[in-house]
Order: C-alpha cells, then sequence, then structure tokens
C-alpha cells in the first residue's frame, strides 16, 4: 500500500506569487540541454497576461542566454523551472509555433497556480483505469464492423459493398476524442522506435487530440540508465517499456522530499490518476523553425503520477504501478527465429493502442514495412482471475497475406478486442499479459473470388449441392476448387440464395442480417463475442433466403408464422428480441491454400419435385 503524504504547501521565502512579477524582471531558468547535466538560463518577463485561459495566468518571457537562444523553447522544456530574485516564480509551459528568429519568447505558469494541483491530494488513484478516449458507441468500429454490407445485398442482389475500412472506423472514434489542444501550449514529444508513414498516419489523429508530437528516438537506447530526481531534470510517462519503448516527458520544476511538480500544463487532463513515472536523458535539442524539441530516453521509473490538471502534474517519488508484459516470439523469412519483450501501461484507451502499436512495430523492424508478406498468427489475452469471468483466455490465430506492413493485421488483431474488454460496461477485466507468435513469409498467398458455377438451378430439399468456384491468385493462373454444401431437409420451396464470401464480409454481413444475435448482455457474452471470427484462409458457403426471423435473447428462430413472431416480440422484449433481416439456413465452409478476398453470390430454387 502507498504511504498517506502531505500536501505541498506555499511557502512566501521560497516561492514568488503572481502579484509581485513586474515586466521587466529578469529571472533564471533551469533545463537540461544535453545529457542530464541542469544548465541555466537567462530571461526576461515581457508581460503579465491574466486568464489566458479562465483562471490560467501566464508570465510571457524571453530567453537571453545564447544557449537558449540556440534553440529557442522546445518540446520537453515544460515544466522547467523559472526563478526570480532567488524564489520559484514558475515553470515553462507555452512556446508560440513560427516565432521570428532570436524572439524566444515564451510562457511561465506561474507557481502558485501549480501548488492548487498538489493541495488536490498526492494519494494515486487506486481505482483509476484511464479514461475513456475514444466515443465507440457513437461509431460502428467497435460494435457493427461495417453494417453497409448487407444492405446492398437485400437491395438489389449485389455483394457490391465491403465491410467499411478499418481506417475510416477508426477516423470516426478518434473524431470524438475530447481535445487537449492550445494553440501556444508546448506539446509533450513522444518517442517512437520507427516513423514510417503507416504508422504516422494511424496515431497522428490521436496525437493531435492529446498535443502529442512523435518523434523518433531509442526510446530505452540512452547511455545513461538513471538520471538525478531534482528540478530541472527529464520526467515522464513510458507508455511501452522494453523491447519496444514509447517515452512522453517534460521537465521537473519542485520536490518536496517525495513529491514533485512538473510540466506546468497537463499530460491528459485525467485529474486524479494511478500512471508511472520515469526519468529522463537528453540526446541533444533538435532546432525548429517552428517549434523545437527535446529528444530523449527514459532512464529509470522514479515514482508515480497522482494528479494530472491544468496547471500541472504532481507525482510522488517511489513505487510505480504495474505495467501489462507483452511477450512476441517472431520467425522471420529467412527462418530465424526473435524473441522480444515489452511492458505496456495500464490504460483503458492507450493499452490497446500501443500494446497493438509496439507488436505492429516489431514485426516491420524485424521484417520490413513495405512489401509482399504472409503472416500467420496466434495470439492469445490472457485477463486476470475474477469471479464473474468463465474464460480467461481470448486466443486468435489466422493467417493474413497482402502487400505493405505485416505487422498491421497483428495491431488489429490485439486492438480490437482489448478496446472492447477495456470499455466494457459491465466489470474491469484487466489484462494479466499478452503473448504473440508469429511466422513470416515475403510473398504474397492471395487470392480473388472471380466467378461461381452450380451444375443445375433446381434442387430438392437435402439435396448436396455442389459448386465450382474460380479464384484468381496474385499472379498466378485462375483456379477451380469444387466445394460442397447441403440443404437442410426441412426448407420450404422457393428460391435460394448461395453466398460464397471471404471471413471478413461474412462477419459484416452477419451483424447486419441479425444484429441482436451479436448484443452482449453481460461480461461473458462480451468475451465469447470477442472469440468469434473465421479464418482467413476459407471460402464461407452460406444458404440465405430473404424471409425474416428472430432473435431472442441470443436464440435465432426461422421459418416462424407472422403471428408466432409477432406474439415473441412483445413489447415486454423489447431490447432482447427483434426481427432478422433474412435467415440462414446452413453454414459450410471450404479450406483454401491462400487468404480469401471478396465474394460472390448465385440464385437456385428448392423444388421437392426436382430432377
Amino acid at each position: 500500500t502507498y504511504q498517506r503524504y502531505a500536501q505541498i504547501e506555499w511557502d512566501a521565502e521560497k516561492f514568488m506569487p503572481l502579484s509581485e512579477v513586474k515586466k521587466g524582471m529578469t529571472g533564471k531558468g533551469y533545463t537540461i540541454f544535453f545529457g542530464t547535466t541542469v544548465e541555466e538560463f537567462e530571461c526576461e518577463v515581457v508581460s503579465v497576461e491574466h486568464n489566458f485561459i479562465p483562471g490560467w495566468h501566464v508570465v510571457w518571457m524571453k530567453g537571453l542566454s545564447d544557449n537558449f537562444k540556440r534553440t529557442g523553447v522546445a518540446g520537453g522544456m515544460s515544466g522547467s523551472p523559472i526563478y526570480i530574485d532567488g524564489r520559484l516564480m514558475g515553470a515553462v509551459s507555452l512556446g508560440y509555433f513560427n516565432q521570428r528568429e532570436h524572439a524566444n519568447g515564451f510562457g511561465v505558469t506561474p507557481f502558485e497556480l501549480m501548488v492548487k494541483v498538489a493541495q488536490r491530494g498526492m494519494e494515486p488513484n487506486l481505482s483509476y483505469e484511464g479514461a475513456q478516449l475514444f466515443n465507440l458507441d457513437a461509431s460502428p468500429a467497435m460494435h457493427q464492423y461495417g453494417l453497409d454490407a448487407g444492405q446492398s445485398l437485400l437491395r438489389d442482389g449485389q455483394v457490391a459493398q465491403v465491410p467499411r475500412a478499418f481506417d475510416e472506423m477508426w477516423r470516426d472514434s478518434v473524431t470524438d476524442m475530447p481535445s487537449q489542444v492550445r494553440s501556444a501550449q508546448l506539446s509533450i514529444p513522444v518517442t517512437l522506435p520507427t516513423l514510417n508513414s503507416e504508422v504516422i498516419r494511424f496515431i497522428k489523429p490521436v496525437f493531435d487530440k492529446l498535443n502529442f508530437t512523435p518523434v523518433q528516438a531509442s526510446g530505452g537506447g540512452g547511455p545513461v540508465k538513471e538520471s538525478p530526481v531534482e528540478e530541472g531534470q527529464m520526467i515522464g510517462t513510458e507508455y511501452v517499456r522494453g523491447d519496444v519503448s514509447f517515452f512522453g516527458y517534460g521537465t521537473i520544476t519542485y520536490v518536496d522530499g517525495n513529491e514533485l511538480l512538473a510540466y506546468g500544463h497537463s499530460a491528459s487532463a485525467e485529474g486524479n490518476v494511478n500512471i508511472p513515472l520515469s526519468g529522463g536523458y537528453v540526446h541533444f535539442i533538435l532546432p525548429s523553425r517552428s517549434r523545437s524539441s527535446k529528444i530523449a530516453s527514459p532512464t529509470q521509473p522514479i515514482g508515480t503520477l497522482v494528479q494530472d490538471r491544468d496547471p500541472a502534474i504532481a507525482g510522488i517519488i517511489g513505487k510505480h504501478p504495474s505495467y501489462i508484459p507483452v511477450n512476441v516470439n517472431v520467425q522471420t523469412a529467412d527462418s530465424k527465429r526473435h524473441q522480444r519483450a515489452y511492458e505496456v501501461i495500464r490504460h483503458r484507451s492507450f493499452s490497446p493502442i500501443y500494446t497493438g502499436m509496439a507488436a505492429w512495430m516489431l514485426m516491420d523492424t524485424l521484417e520490413f514495412y513495405l512489401g509482399n508478406y504472409t503472416l500467420n498468427m496466434e495470439a492469445t489475452i490472457t485477463l486476470k482471475e475474477h469471479p464473474d469471468l468463465k474464460q480467461r483466455e481470448l486466443v486468435y490465430k489466422n493467417i493474413y497475406s497482402s502487400r505493405g506492413s505485416p505487422g498491421f493485421g497483428v495491431m488489429q488483431t490485439l486492438m480490437m478486442p482489448m478496446l472492447q474488454l477495456a470499455l466494457n460496461q459491465y466489470t474491469s477485466v484487466p489484462v494479466a499479459g499478452v503473448t504473440i507468435d508469429v511466422s513470416i513469409e515475403d510473398k504474397r498467398r492471395t487470392a480473388r473470388i472471380q466467378s461461381l458455377r452450380m451444375d443445375k438451378l433446381r434442387y430438392r430439399p437435402g439435396d448436396t449441392v455442389e459448386v465450382e468456384i474460380t479464384l484468381q491468385p496474385y499472379f498466378e493462373n485462375p483456379i477451380v476448387q469444387t466445394g460442397t454444401i447441403t440443404i437442410p431437409k426441412d426448407v420450404p420451396e422457393g428460391l435460394v440464395t448461395l453466398l460464397a464470401t471471404n471471413a471478413s464480409f461474412h462477419e459484416s454481413w452477419q451483424r447486419n442480417r441479425a444484429p441482436l444475435n451479436f448484443r452482449h448482455r453481460n461480461i461473458n457474452q462480451l468475451v465469447a463475442l470477442l472469440q468469434r471470427g473465421e479464418n482467413n484462409s476459407e471460402i464461407i458457403m452460406e444458404l440465405f433466403v430473404p424471409e425474416p426471423g428472430l432473435t431472442v435473447q441470443g436464440e435465432e428462430f426461422a421459418h416462424l408464422p407472422p403471428s408466432v413472431m409477432s406474439v415473441m416480440n412483445t413489447a415486454k422484449q423489447i431490447g432482447n428480441s427483434g426481427y432478422t433481416m433474412g435467415t440462414t439456413l446452413h453454414i459450410d465452409k471450404m479450406p483454401t491454400d491462400y487468404v480469401v478476398y471478396g465474394s460472390g453470390m448465385i440464385r437456385f430454387v428448392v423444388d421437392k419435385n426436382a430432377e
């Protein structure tokens, strides 16, 4: 357990109140330009602006020393302490973009505002799980998976629309994130091991909302493994640590025993939190005409962030909360085996994203991020023990093949269920750990469904239908595979549609046809639904009729008379029952040697007198 901490108190002998700050005063700032050495720079008060943001006053200053003039204000300087007449006045927190050369202006958060953050309490929030940064309920991204396809199928008989792209669904969910961006507030640099265009395209909308700036740096590769915990030193959060590292950082403003204040602004503005803190090492400051940035790596864990609010972050020095362990085993295309391990911060929104992104980046660095590939993957997400949970392991085994980054499919596979679990409304189900086993080939094994053919158009109930499916493999001649599907004996006579689809289209179509089959009402139903999914190398053959059915409490009923459906779908069942958009008669699967894309359909007649 954490001990109780006293709050940092105002001390008029140590600290200068805003009321005493006047234009023309000179002061001294302290920050790191290289390594772990805190350097002094001179500065001068330009003006005091009250209510820059309601309740947040700003002291505008300009840097006078040559060391500061070389770079100007930089990302990562947030929290650098400013002293006037030997008393701590505030922390660097603001800096406009595109300043004229040698303008060297920056904004300072008064320390009297920062102290108030510590006075909100210096104990970690032990029930903290992280804010919900994504409004997934307003988007089909997680629970609908793109339901356009079914409407198209029923409207005109053509399987013309494909499920919504992952990118589109992702942008929809990010759009509703609360934004932390203020034009002059210094952003928080976050080191990533690679900044390839695909990674940036994915993460940039999230970082833009949070006022994070991605920088490429060796997140765990600094020459110093331990740094002092004192004013002017680096401090931040290792969102991912180990063989992959994501490190977001700023500067310590004030240390009082085992307590500290930093940044001069919030990190994510989540209030009372429980987030790990680490020290840092500065490789250099990258000068920029837009706005400079410190390039840093983490050193050792130093404690716990407990308050995250607009004027400052506050933390306690000592123990830190646990991470989620992730173990990765990769066999690359040259048959070499690689073992990697990393840990991810425990956070409702960050854990799923960063677990997936780190795996994606590992795949890219071990193999490539732009080329033809086939990837076999088995991933296991293990949940912590919980009295309500019947199943603690979610296992995902599948094959992916395309052109581009082999890690993208791994990222999606991990991120989607982890987000669903983290954002569930039933109970907290922390992740105990994640394991990933992957083998990669540097060749593409894909095939698209080109056409379907049956030897006749009339069948009797109970007949077995042979279907010739023509596939167009990538850069190979077309091939024909024969699949079979049996018509149930109790099928009513009439027109039946045979669908032949790949795994993702089948899942999308089923969610659209009978959405209540996918509605969960407790944590175990959610876990079961998250285990659904077909193998990407199989063709899913489905017999379907446009006759509506009924779902009651997750169980589907077909061929019901209208009067019976009306009684079963009563007002008492609202939310528990609903009509299906057509009825699935039977499903069979046909294995292939390819990752299958596309879909096709053909109609035939069921007639008990057919020859």
